[in-house]
């Protein structure tokens, strides 16, 4: 498989810590690699397989399944230097991870997920409550599992405040009268 991508010297382009934001398999990674000549190398888009790998060009198999971007990109960037090039800058990036809140808030949809979220926030990103929210009983679905959410206590208190990570689900339910 072709890999894309440049480097230059032992720098290599770090994003900010990916909380919760590591990559699982299916999940498409793009490699992206620049020469210190500033030739660049072809991208290489690949899903991660079964086995929580990617396969690069000249290097082979390189797991990246349970790594954040950051991670995986020093990795492929120390096992080119290695191997092949002196001066390369690797990029890697996987698609577009989402939250989705619905419910009794101003704005229901899917929202790109920022790295690190939690309920309250989303909340928030999501417009604010509708006057008809039961704010004490807001449904947070991740993996399967629900977890209720008071959000008037999460706000006095971060510490009953709830992670949020890609493809949760943030549900307000509408209060009785």
């Amino acid at each position: 498989m072709a890999l894309s991508g440049c480097a230059t010297g032992s720098n290599t382009t770090e994003a900010t810590p990916e909380v919760g934001n590591t990559f699982h398999i299916g999940e498409v990674v793009t490699v992206k690699a620049v020469l210190l000549s500033g030739e660049s190398l072809p991208d290489h888009t690949e899903r991660i397989g079964e086995d929580g790998n990617i396969s690069l060009l000249y290097i082979g198999q390189v797991k990246a399944e349970g790594k954040t971007a950051s991670k995986l990109q020093k990795e492929i960037h120390d096992l080119y230097v290695a191997k092949l090039y002196n001066g390369i800058n690797v990029t890697v990036y996987g698609d577009a991870k989402f939250f989705y809140v619905d419910g009794e808030v101003r704005s229901s949809g899917k929202y790109e997920y920022p790295g690190e979220m939690t309920v309250v926030k989303a909340i928030s990103v999501a417009g604010g409550f509708t006057d008809f929210a039961k704010k004490t009983k807001v449904q947070v679905t991740h993996g399967g599992r629900k977890q209720n959410v008071n959000v008037p206590k999460a706000i006095d208190d971060s510490k009953f405040d709830v992670p949020v990570f890609p493809g949760d689900t943030i549900h307000v339910p509408r209060r009785g009268f």
